[in-house]
Order: C-alpha cells, then sequence, then structure tokens
C-alpha cells in the first residue's frame, strides 16, 4: 500500500530517517490501515507516481567479510 504522510512519522522499516508531511512511502496493508485509522496517513492512487520513500530491504551499510 502506498500512502502519504501527514504528518511528521518514524518508521523503522520504512527508513531510518523520519517521513516528512507529504512524502510518500510503501507499508503492508496492516499497518497502512492503522495509520490511516489513526489519522497519521492517506492512501495513494493506485496510478500515482512511485514513492520517494521505498521500503527497507536491508542494510546499506557495508560489513567486514570474513
Amino acid at each position: 500500500m502506498i500512502l502519504k504522510a501527514l504528518d511528521t512519522l518514524h518508521i523503522s522499516s520504512v527508513s531510518s530517517n523520519n517521513l516528512l508531511a507529504g512524502q510518500t512511502f510503501e507499508l503492508d496493508d496492516h499497518f497502512g490501515k492503522l495509520l490511516i485509522e489513526r489519522g497519521l496517513a492517506d492512501e495513494v492512487a493506485e496510478n500515482a507516481p512511485a514513492p520517494a520513500v521505498i521500503r527497507k530491504t536491508g542494510s546499506t551499510h557495508r560489513t567486514k567479510a570474513g
């Protein structure tokens, strides 16, 4: 589900940085509906452009091998 933040949010599974009001992001349907119910986000139409923040898939930090 693609959402648009209505206020500053911090969702660690989306980004290590705060999401600012108006910023779009992707979140699973269950938690997306919870944010909508709490008035913290609105759902973005399916044909809208890709979100500026993409959900985090793993660490971008390199670790020592071996």
